[in-house]
């Protein structure tokens, strides 16, 4: 998700703009302006399967243009219709006259493209087998796009409806069974029903209640709940973040969240990348979500839950339903920054980081440096990591490397400055003051050392070649991580210039920077 953030996040804060402005009355909601801004707002998440789908086919080592087809042929608006048409009539559309096509609204989704996208190297390869060279140029494509479509509007795209006509089911059965405990559970669930994209298929059940009854005290409430723990847990990153690139993402996605109810810039770009205020968010909803529920909290509109929504939440002619809110929203924003901001996260700049950062030298280094490899694999630019924090720069130059072999070597002369306890990440300086941060694979450190086996301590002193570190590729890999391994210069700022040595595949001994 971290490619695609910045098009969310600038997607939400026009979403905030709406918001914002009727209530002050700048803007009218009914005016050609508002419209326009509204498809300005919400162009980047209603196609959001396209920006998924470039993302994940670069993670999927698939061909980008197959991905982004899938996701328009999925969004196609003929398609659309063909399905909705069907739908309302009772029938069901069928390849061939016999293979079902369910019904799916796959705008806003994330879930059923980056599952498309994980079978299409799969596809690709099978029809590259099968596709005699003279024909490849225009046998394969189209073979290709055959196969895949199929796929996944059969099969992969409607999983994505099926879990959400369950999901329907199942919440109104825990709700019969549970009071308002069960409006704390779903609220800490929501979360990963949004990443379905099925959270859409709440609104059709929320406005027959509120049709029926006049308002709605079980959904609506929990998906309060839900986004004001998601806003919550990314200010609290925001907060203890030491990092200004996160500081600022965090603090944007947090101020979407709780202003205007926009989650996903919170949700993908800052609680679900680092994993543990993703808990924290789950746990503060929990609590938000039962205090609602207990006070038998009632919804009489269908607007975003956001602060700047609360009146529809309070019920005309009862004063206490303010006080119930506020508390509501107190419990579910203080009880997630207290929990996020406590439990932690991998913060890009921890403390060990920024001792490796500081300027230990006060004049310009210039001496230069040739700095060979300290793993085998394949080296792919630093701009082509899936971390912000590596890949902006913002760390330092150097480059990245997909290890093949499980072993760090050292990569000049000098010593170990820093040896992470985790042991996923080390930090060198060679004899001539160059500081070099090597990290081994992405979030590795949630493995808390697992599959790492440390041959040198923190204060050795090292020679070139000199084996560091050794780790199990197969096992790291099979735990769900990856393993491409930045290597950065982080004092790049005391040199004249660095350059990398451009190679597709290295070993230890292969020279991939030189310091000038």
């Amino acid at each position: 998700m971290s490619p695609v953030i910045p098009a969310i996040i600038g997607a939400a804060m026009i979403k905030v703009l709406l918001t914002v402005l009727p209530m002050i009355g700048i803007l009218s909601n009914t005016s050609q302006t508002y419209e326009l801004l509204s498809v300005i707002g919400d162009g980047a998440f209603f196609f959001m399967p396209v920006l998924i789908g470039m993302s994940a086919a670069k993670r999927f080592n698939a061909n980008p243009y197959y991905a982004v087809s899938i996701a328009l042929i999925i969004l196609h608006p003929n398609f659309i219709s063909l399905l909705k048409g069907a739908n309302e009539a009772g029938q069901t559309v069928k390849f061939f006259n016999l293979i079902p096509v369910t019904y799916a609204n796959y705008s806003y989704s994330v879930i059923p493209i980056i599952l498309s996208v994980a079978v299409l190297p799969y596809i690709e390869q099978f029809v590259d087998k099968i596709t005699p060279k003279i024909t490849k140029n225009f046998l394969k494509p189209m073979l290709v796009m055959l196969f895949i479509a199929p796929i996944v509007m059969v099969v992969i795209g409607p999983l994505g409806a099926i879990f959400g006509d369950m999901l329907s089911t199942a919440v109104y059965f825990i709700q019969d069974k549970l009071g308002f405990i069960a409006v704390g559970l779903v609220a800490a669930v929501f979360p990963f029903v949004v990443m379905t994209g099925m959270h859409h298929a709440f609104t059709p059940i929320k406005l027959g209640v509120l049709a029926t009854t006049g308002f709605e005290g079980f959904i609506c409430i929990a998906e309060f709940c839900a986004n004001m723990a998601q806003g919550a847990a990314a200010l609290a990153v925001s907060i203890k973040s030491k990092n200004s690139d996160i500081k600022q993402s965090a603090g944007s996605s947090a101020f979407s969240a709780l202003v205007a109810g926009i989650t996903e810039p919170a949700l993908y770009g800052t609680n679900l990348r680092f994993k543990k205020p993703m808990i924290g968010a789950c746990l503060g909803g929990l609590m938000g979500g039962l205090v609602g529920g207990f006070f038998q909290m009632k919804c009489y509109g269908v607007a975003t839950p956001a602060i700047v929504t609360i009146p529809q939440y309070l019920e005309e002619g009862n004063p206490q339903s303010f006080l119930y809110i506020l508390i509501t929203l107190g419990v579910t924003v203080v009880s997630t920054f207290i929990i996020t901001y406590v439990i932690g996260f991998e913060d890009p700049v921890e403390e060990d980081d920024e001792e490796m950062l500081e300027e230990k030298v006060t004049i310009p280094l210039n001496t230069g440096l040739n700095i060979v490899s300290p793993l085998e694999g394949h080296m792919i630019e630093l701009s082509q990591v899936n971390d912000v924090t590596f890949s902006s720069g913002v760390m330092g130059n150097g480059v990245a490397i997909i290890p093949t072999k499980g072993q760090v070597v050292a990569p000049f002369d000098g010593t170990i400055d820093v040896f992470f306890k985790t042991h996923h990440a080390i930090g060198l300086r060679s004899e001539t003051g160059v500081e070099l941060l090597i990290h081994v694979g992405l979030d590795t450190v949630n493995l808390e050392g697992k599959y790492f086996t440390p041959h040198r301590k923190q204060g050795d002193t090292i020679k070139t070649g000199d084996v560091i570190l050794e780790f199990d590729i197969e096992k790291i890999k099979k735990a769900g991580y990856e393993l491409v391994t930045p290597i950065i210069i982080t004092n790049s700022q005391q040199f004249m210039d660095i350059i990398v040595k451009k190679k597709d595949v290295v070993t230890a001994n292969d020279q991939v920077l030189a310091i000038i």
